[in-house]
């Protein structure tokens, strides 16, 4: 079945987060102390579920953050 390209330019946005919400991430994970509280928040999210995926055991448990977003998860005020 063929979709017009008006249909598909009609379609919901993906889920995830905003455009550009990685990359911001990954930039201010260059520099854990400046990372905003909603990138902060999101990381800790993001932790949440990694734990979730490690937990499904196998070779899921290989899986992890860089090492950027593990030291920024250890920054003192991480726990905030």
């Amino acid at each position: 079945m063929l979709i017009s390209q008006e249909v598909q330019s009609q379609a919901p946005p993906a889920q995830g987060s905003a455009p550009g919400g990685l990359a911001e991430l990954r930039r201010q994970l260059a520099e854990p102390s400046a990372l905003s509280d909603g990138n902060r928040q999101r990381l800790l999210e993001l932790a949440r579920r990694l734990a979730r995926v490690q937990g499904l055991g196998d070779e899921y448990v290989r899986v992890c953050f860089s090492d950027s977003a593990t030291d920024a998860l250890a920054e003192p005020d991480a726990a905030a």
